[in-house]
């Protein structure tokens, strides 16, 4: 089963995915200049429906990508043709490859934040600098 298969590992996971989303739209809704109970009540909505989902896949005793028990069950001929289950199988899949993209974006990132830390290193400027230089070529703010 795994390391990133145990609910020890998932739930934290969830928990931080579920901050992490909720600080996002917090921010693009204040970015959007709207006001900001707004921004607070859409943090909280996103935070929840994360969360809530996980959790419910992690406790639903359904074996899908995201998440399966060791032990095999005999019911799940019995549950197979209930759209909870369909729902359930979907969602988590659809997590599993969230999973696999957030985990490789998260290695992209890594590398590109290494690469310019050498470059800095190797041309002898400050740390950072690089990094300053690619955000403000970006950045359309004065």
């Amino acid at each position: 089963m795994g390391f990133f298969n145990s609910l020890s590992t998932r739930i934290p996971l969830a928990l931080v995915g579920g901050v992490l989303y909720g600080l996002l739209t917090y921010y693009i809704i204040l970015f959007l200049d709207l006001p900001s109970q707004l921004a607070v009540a859409g943090g909280i909505l996103v935070f929840l429906f994360y969360f809530g989902s996980r959790f419910l896949i992690l406790f639903s005793g359904i074996n899908t990508l995201y998440y399966s028990k060791e032990e095999r069950r005999n019911s799940k001929l019995l549950l197979e043709n209930n759209s909870f289950y369909q729902t359930a199988q979907w969602v988590g899949k659809f997590y599993h490859y969230h999973d696999i993209i957030l985990f490789a974006f998260l290695i992209l990132t890594s590398i590109v934040f290494l690469i310019s830390l050498v470059m800095d290193w190797s041309g002898s400027k400050p740390f950072g600098e690089t990094l300053q230089n690619l955000w403000n070529a970006f950045t359309p703010l004065p």
